[in-house]
């Protein structure tokens, strides 16, 4: 990717990183705390070892307070701003959240205090790095809106007698189905009560 083109990317998802979870951004605080990236680190570990409403909320605010801090310094910013848009994400659906989520705070953590703790490091390659994680963070949004499109279920019996789910077009084919069947089955006892008829109208003439 030219260099062109990683800092247009760059500047797209720092411009829209708060929409991708439907979560709004407030407004920024007034001081600007040095706080230590450690402390961060510690919450990060403690979500790998167990997701907790107060795990989470921590982060959140964690990354509040580290964000002003790297306020002129876009690459780290950019990366703070997707570990608190998953860390939201993921306190708000829970159980339901994308498999994927937690794995994107952990390496969005260590890219995270890979480039803030090498300031030596080339510039090109902390683009390349959050590059990386930008095209990650973006596959996950496709993920969770792709959980979150409906799909209308309706029960059907499999041969094994059991519940399956189909969607809901298909429900629909099914049904007609069903309908031809029972009307077959209908119209072939109406034949066959038409027929016992007449045997019985014959045998009461005899």
């Amino acid at each position: 990717m030219e260099k062109s083109s990683r800092e247009h990317l760059v500047n797209d998802i720092e411009n829209r990183l708060d929409d991708f979870f439907d979560d709004s951004t407030p407004a920024p605080s007034a001081g600007k705390p040095i706080v230590s990236m450690e402390k961060l680190k510690s919450m990060v570990l403690s979500i790998d070892w167990e997701i907790t409403e107060t795990c989470l909320t921590d982060l959140i605010s964690e990354t509040d307070a580290l964000m002003p801090h790297f306020q002129n310094d876009r690459l780290p910013h950019t990366l703070l701003r997707m570990l608190r848009a998953v860390g939201r994400y993921i306190r708000q659906h829970k159980a339901q959240s994308h498999p994927d989520a937690i794995k994107r705070v952990m390496s969005v953590f260590a890219s995270l205090e890979k480039i803030a703790g090498a300031p030596e490091m080339a510039e090109d390659l902390k683009r390349s790095i959050v590059a990386k994680e930008i095209a990650a963070f973006k596959k996950l949004k496709q993920q969770v809106e792709a959980q979150r499109s409906p799909m209308t279920k309706a029960p059907e019996t499999n041969d094994k007698g059991t519940a399956d789910y189909v969607p809901h077009h298909k429900f629909k084919q099914v049904m007609n189905a069903v309908e031809e069947r029972m009307n077959s089955q209908v119209a072939d006892l109406k034949a066959q009560l038409a027929t016992l008829q007449k045997e019985l109208d014959s045998l009461r003439t005899r």
